[in-house]
């Protein structure tokens, strides 16, 4: 089973650099993308990091913002490179600099084996329970971040116009990160190219990054191949915050647990001695 891992990283070196070389093998590919505001001493740090590794790739940089379309942009950054490379993969698997495996490589292989050509994403049809406002607001109000503000214009008195989503397309949502067959990852790349203004769309979406893949695939004719679920352990336990809480070592026992193959999120500077446990206690190929 060959992998190619999508990685969007933006701070902690020496963590991107731990989470690719435990996913390391010979059957794997990183193509990693740095937010364009992360500082140059960073940048480079990774980059040194990772020299060594013939099968890790930088691509070209965009400027990441919350909520914004550069997180799109770095993830089609990466897609285009895997598929006008030829790179060699079966499954293509978006992650950030602040995850971490938490079932061995082999586990990992065997997963995909067993379940070839299914889609693992979480998929939600809008308008939803989910979302604030049923997840309208996002598509239907012009958003624009400028000077780290985020500006919105909803449909009113003020505004009249509400925005109209690209015609044919049923909206979905959900969560950013996916494992997606290499055959749909293609498509996806030839969608974007032949649909320019679906793209130029989602410029102004909240958010886009949970709603622009989603809606491509799930109005596809992978769609009866897409399972809701996106393989990550992942602690909400302060919803409000609109963050996953930092996992600790005090929750190890419930990632050891988890039947998912990945956990976010990690933070090196908090609790390093998580990623320890991890690796001496559950990615041990036996």
């Amino acid at each position: 089973m060959r992998i190619a891992y999508i990685i969007s990283a933006y701070k902690y070196p020496g963590q991107l650099i731990r989470l690719i070389r435990r996913l390391n093998t010979d059957t794997t590919s990183f193509f990693v993308h740095v937010d364009k505001k992360t500082d140059d001493l960073i940048y480079r740090q990774m980059v040194s990091g990772l020299s060594q590794l013939p099968n890790v790739y930088f691509v070209k940089r965009h400027t990441c913002r919350w909520g914004d379309f550069g997180h799109v942009a770095a993830t089609l950054e990466g897609i285009d490179e895997i598929v006008t490379t030829g790179t060699n993969c079966d499954y293509v698997i978006l992650l950030t600099g602040q995850d971490y495996p938490i079932k061995p490589n082999r586990h990992i292989d065997t997963f995909f084996q067993e379940h070839a050509g299914e889609l693992f994403l979480e998929h939600f049809s809008l308008p939803c329970d989910v979302w604030e406002n049923s997840g309208l607001n996002r598509i239907e109000a012009w958003h624009v971040r400028l000077f780290n503000r985020h500006f919105s214009f909803p449909p009113g008195r003020r505004f009249l116009f509400r925005r109209k989503f690209p015609e044919g397309f049923k909206p979905f949502g959900g969560s950013s990160y996916w494992c997606l067959s290499r055959e749909c990852i293609e498509y996806i790349h030839r969608f974007t190219r032949a649909n320019p203004t679906f793209v130029h769309f989602f410029r102004h979406v909240d958010v886009p990054d949970e709603i622009f893949f989603h809606t491509i695939i799930l109005n596809s004719p992978f769609a009866r191949k897409a399972v809701n679920d996106n393989l990550r352990y992942i602690d909400w336990r302060d919803f409000n915050a609109g963050s996953p809480a930092v996992l600790c070592k005090n929750d190890f026992d419930k990632i050891a647990m988890s039947s998912k193959l990945f956990a976010r999120k990690f933070d090196m500077t908090i609790d390093a001695d998580v990623l320890d446990m991890i690796d001496e206690k559950v990615l041990v190929d036996v």
